[in-house]
């Protein structure tokens, strides 16, 4: 199955090795994260850098992560690269025989690019994933009519 997990979760040891196969799916690496604790980094699932400095900007400005993310219509921006889907793909089978936790540094629950990430791997890879928190809908309308690539 695939899952989500935040960095916090991974350098506390809340989440190992043990539980799964862990992907860091961040745009910069996260500090203070050790790498052995980890069995991949991705940054082609993460948002570019021009997504993730706009959300960061209207984040601070709205002072609420989930009102920054809404604001800037952030489902309506986030894209994948076809290296991104191959390696959602690959992450995807490889989540039928193993759980695969997808990792950034968003608290569970709150609107995050993890979950847009599940959405794409149910949608086009028939994935089973975790649970979803947010509808989404203007994401699912997007994944419906194939419109998630750069």
């Amino acid at each position: 199955m695939l899952k989500q997990a935040r960095v916090e979760d991974i350098s506390k040891n809340r989440i190992t090795k043990l539980h799964g196969h862990i992907v860091v799916v961040t745009h910069y690496y996260p500090r203070f994260l050790k790498r052995k604790l980890v069995d991949e980094y991705i940054k082609e699932l993460a948002p570019t850098r021009e997504l993730l400095t706009e959300f960061k900007s209207t984040e601070k400005e709205s002072g609420d992560h989930d009102q920054g993310f809404e604001s800037m219509e952030y489902e309506s921006k986030f894209t994948l690269s076809e290296s991104g889907l191959a390696e959602l793909s690959r992450l995807s089978t490889l989540s039928a025989t193993k759980d695969v936790y997808l990792v950034c540094h968003c608290a569970i629950g709150q609107c995050c690019h993890r979950e847009l990430l599940l959405m794409i791997a149910k949608g086009q890879f028939g994935a089973s994933v975790g649970r979803v928190h947010h509808a989404y809908l203007t994401f699912a309308k997007r994944l419906k009519e194939s419109l998630i690539t750069r």
